[in-house]
């Protein structure tokens, strides 16, 4: 290995250092400069603030349980089975997870029209929708290897299908179910767009306690401790969704052949409806945004699509939706290229002896820190004297660049390990260099992912709406928060519009992730 592998580490660590650790510090001291310990205290303990967190916490725990209802029988069927039209079902079912939540919030305000009210319950729905994927993948995953036999081993011994189900698959299942139980709650409890655009004033969440309290309150000290104390329970479920999966009996598992359909009608039929109902779950909602894009006073027209390049068509006088289309891509380049490289140096580093754990702890921090948090503590941190960077356009790319750093990790990580080692010393012992040896082994791998990687951190940089809210410019907004000012005007010109630039957001969201799963085939064909 090159020696220079050893000092990649410096390059990620300071990164977080310097746009991560130290907003965060400045946030917490925010709370305790601007007023006396006293009052600081108070704003800690605030009857309304813990009443806010407790009705999210509900709500995330709602939130949670029905993803799993219905994603545990999705993983089910998607991991285990061979049929016809499984690859489209697994990318289907990915679909949610990827749109950027204000398109999926529009999408189901788009559906279910205005006889539906908007509430408390709608929030959880749309919750769960969006969260299908983290179940049906982290689950699908441990069931695909678990193996078949021991579950017939206890049915020989006289268990019956469902108790044998019950003692033996899920407990090989609890961890994954676990951890996906964690990060859905995390990301139901941190929710923004989806609160904005579905909730009604009695639903909220600390996320949107912190923005109304910088944008309209403008108290930043009382923001401030809202963030802090949802740092302090975000960080607690996740470190305990850590320990349940950790204290969870483990097997052995291995990868096994997909199964072939279930011999009986009844669990032909089963299966077949489980496919049809994720068919009619993904894709209702956003054939839904697309049909409302392109109707106008009752029937089908273009003109909202017409009306994106206008700048004030009766839409929005903050620019045209066009240009917030152009700020966007403009800053998903910026994210991909800072995240890439932050990200990729990290990765390279875990592969290095000696600092593999500490590198991987310090590049997924920003998993625990929600947006919101990350937005507020940049904006007081470099959004005014002595460093003022909000002139730059530099803020929104680096709170995206901090989000995607951990994908980063994960995704180019597992492919560093799995490349053939071997490689390195074969050109070490044909004479080559240390750093040529290096890049003839990992090169072409390194190559692959690093480019799938920017494109999923372009992806994230897109669709995320948290940060976004806190530090775009009120002349140059991203596309997610134009759909919300947007819909925060009357008429059906301005929700037509929204729609329309909606889809065209979910067009390229998904043609990014169509490119990152074919580098990443690609990718495991190198390997």
């Amino acid at each position: 290995m090159p020696r220079w592998l050893r000092w990649t580490w410096i390059v990620p660590a300071a990164f977080l250092a310097v746009f991560l650790a130290y907003p965060l510090v400045v946030l917490a001291r925010t709370v305790l400069a601007e007023d006396a310990p006293s009052t600081a205290l108070h704003r800690l303990v605030a009857p309304s603030l813990w009443q806010v967190a407790g009705l999210a916490s509900v709500q995330a725990l709602l939130s949670t349980a029905l993803a799993l209802a219905v994603g545990i029988p999705l993983a089910n069927v998607v991991s285990r089975y061979r049929f016809r039209g499984r690859a489209l079902a697994q990318a289907l079912v990915t679909v949610p997870f990827v749109l950027p939540t204000v398109v999926v919030a529009l999408a189901f305000r788009t559906l279910l029209g205005t006889g539906v009210p908007q509430g408390f319950a709608l929030v959880v729905v749309a919750h769960a929708y969006v969260n299908l994927a983290v179940v049906a993948r982290i689950v699908g995953a441990q069931w695909s290897q678990h193996d078949p036999d021991v579950e017939n081993v206890a049915r020989t011994l006289g268990a019956s299908r469902w108790r044998a189900f019950v003692d033996v698959t899920v407990p090989s299942l609890r961890p994954a179910i676990a951890s996906s139980a964690a990060v859905v709650f995390v990301f139901s409890f941190t929710s923004l767009g989806i609160v904005l655009l579905l909730g009604d004033p009695m639903t909220r969440t600390l996320e949107s306690q912190v923005l109304r309290q910088t944008s309209v309150l403008l108290d930043f000290p009382g923001a401030a401790a809202t963030a802090l104390v949802q740092l302090v329970l975000v960080t607690t479920v996740l470190l305990l969704g850590a320990a349940a999966a950790r204290r969870s009996p483990t097997r052995r598992l291995r990868p096994v052949a997909l199964r072939p359909l279930p011999p009986t009608r009844s669990g032909r039929m089963a299966l077949r409806a489980t496919v049809l109902c994720a068919y009619v779950i993904v894709l209702a909602p956003v054939l839904a945004l697309v049909s409302s894009s392109v109707r106008a006073e009752g029937r089908w027209s273009l003109v909202w699509w017409q009306s994106l390049g206008a700048v004030d068509a009766g839409t929005t006088r903050i620019g045209s939706p066009a240009s917030a289309l152009a700020t966007s891509l403009g800053f998903a380049l910026v994210t991909a290229l800072i995240a890439a490289v932050v990200g990729g140096l990290a990765a390279i580093a875990v592969v290095a002896p000696g600092r593999a754990r500490f590198v991987a702890v310090i590049a997924m921090v920003p998993l625990g820190v929600s947006a919101a948090t990350l937005g507020l503590g940049t904006l007081l941190a470099f959004g005014r004297p002595p460093l003022d960077l909000r002139g730059t356009g530099a803020l929104v790319p680096i709170a995206h660049a901090l989000v995607a750093v951990p994908l980063v990790v994960a995704v180019v990580a597992p492919a560093l390990r799995s490349a053939d080692a071997r490689a390195l010393a074969v050109a070490a012992s044909l004479g080559a260099r240390p750093t040529r040896a290096f890049l003839t082994a990992f090169g072409p791998i390194l190559r692959v992912v690093m480019i799938a990687s920017a494109g999923l951190a372009g992806a994230v940089s897109l669709g995320e709406f948290g940060a976004a809210s806190f530090l775009t410019r009120a002349g140059a907004p991203t596309v997610p928060v134009q759909i919300v000012r947007l819909l925060g005007r009357p008429g059906e010109q301005s929700v037509g519009v929204a729609a329309a630039l909606a889809v065209v957001l979910v067009l390229v969201t998904l043609t990014l992730v169509l490119l990152i799963d074919r580098l990443g085939t690609s990718a495991r064909r190198t390997a």
